[in-house]
């Protein structure tokens, strides 16, 4: 359960991350639209025109691909605001604090039983091991077995 709440956060993240990220990119590519292609105009007969860009766009198609960045910018922009809207609450944190403590103590309840269950184990495998060195004559087996228990 606790690892599904993880993940689904993670997710999100994940995606605001990507959101964040292609935010950046349109708003990159339209500044760098806006600086490469806008057409230079005398604002002043008293300075004159020295800059000329060879590759301006036409004042309609740039108006168009100002129009279509500030949509992009704008739907972006939201997609990011809901994605925030929809990332835990702060009051979320204790909830999970409350259930990883619970998880941590179930955790060392099955530590307890798994090492008692491994203890046993072990002096059933000694118990057998002597069982089958008297069943099979081993003097070995009993011999070492002798020597360890003294």
């Amino acid at each position: 359960m606790l690892s599904a709440e993880l993940s689904t956060d993670m997710d999100r993240i994940t995606q605001l991350q990507d959101a964040v990220l292609d935010l950046l990119s349109i708003t990159h590519t339209a500044i760098e639209y806006i600086t490469k292609r806008a057409q230079f105009e005398q604002t002043s007969l008293s300075i004159p025109t020295t800059l000329i860009s060879p590759h301006a766009a036409g004042r309609k198609e740039y108006k168009e691909a100002i129009e279509t960045f500030v949509g992009d910018i704008v739907k972006r922009s939201k997609d990011v605001e809901r994605l925030i809207a929809t990332l835990p609450a702060k009051d979320d944190n204790g909830q999970r604090a409350t259930r990883i403590q619970e998880l941590q103590q179930e955790l060392e309840e099955v530590d307890i039983e798994y090492k008692a269950a491994l203890t046993q184990a072990e002096s059933l495998m000694k118990e057998l091991e002597k069982a089958l060195g008297t069943a099979l004559g081993d003097e070995r087996t009993t011999q070492d077995e002798e020597t360890a228990d003294a």
